[in-house]
């Protein structure tokens, strides 16, 4: 399980990538709490993450590579810096 957090606050613009991380073959679910419009805090305590994604592979290194590739398709925009988080 993979969540999804936010390395500080702001009001989310947009959300790009869900279609794309939905349709990855080792995504098996993707829960999102947060939509555009949300405030979201910096992930402090777990009822700040804004989401998770379920992902499943035959082996580690391919968890790890679908994770790797989760975030870099799933971004969260914020509205202050308008840069996706958590920040690079």
């Amino acid at each position: 399980m993979h969540i999804l957090a936010s390395d500080r606050g702001g009001r989310i613009l947009r959300i790009e990538g869900t279609d794309e991380v939905r349709a990855m073959p080792a995504v098996s679910s993707l829960e999102l709490f947060a939509e555009q419009d949300s405030f979201v805090k910096p992930y402090e305590q777990a009822g700040y993450k804004m989401g998770y994604a379920v992902l499943s592979a035959p082996t580690v290194p391919e968890v790890l590579a679908a994770e790797d590739e989760l975030r870099g398709t799933l971004k969260f925009l914020l509205d202050e810096q308008g840069m996706a988080v958590p920040l690079p």
